[in-house]
């Protein structure tokens, strides 16, 4: 008998999509690694109960234009994306957080985690056990996912 013998990887987590919930704990911005998922999923897609998430930021920022996406959002599934009420999410968020005295506007915490989202995209995986291929291979999967992102990579 045969042995197959195959270069495998073992990741355990890398987080950032456009799921990943955003939170702000002791005044610094938290990127995932929960998700809110495609149900109910970020509060732009209009269904009872969405988190705040990367999508949301991308929306506020205008780097996701609703206009270009179909009207299948909202309970009826036939609106668009919302950009009003995740701008609404943004503001309770501030309005609910410590910032350290800082009065920064919606524009700028919705960068501010975009960032914080590249940053963790394009870092090692955590918890990451290596068979083959070597460390390099994991880092150049890890950006090819994060170039999906509608967002630059690392300045």
């Amino acid at each position: 008998m045969a042995s197959l013998r195959s270069a495998q990887l073992d990741i355990n987590t890398v987080a950032a999509g456009g799921g990943s919930k955003l939170f702000i704990k002791n005044g610094i911005y938290v990127v995932g690694p929960e998700s809110s998922g495609a149900h109910p999923g970020p509060v732009c897609y209009k269904k009872k109960n969405g988190a705040l998430s990367v999508t949301d930021a991308n929306v506020v920022l205008g780097r996701v234009i609703p206009a270009y996406f179909p009207k299948i959002f909202g309970k009826s599934e036939s609106e668009a994306l919302d950009r009003a009420g995740a701008e609404e999410a943004f503001a309770t968020l501030l309005k609910n957080s410590d910032l350290g005295g800082t009065n920064p506007t919606i524009a700028e915490v919705a960068y501010g985690f975009l960032k914080v989202s590249e940053r963790s995209e394009a870092s090692e995986p955590r918890g990451r056990r290596e068979y083959e291929p070597q460390h390099h291979h994991e880092k150049i999967c890890v950006r090819l996912a994060h170039s999906l992102l509608p967002s630059p990579l690392l300045h």
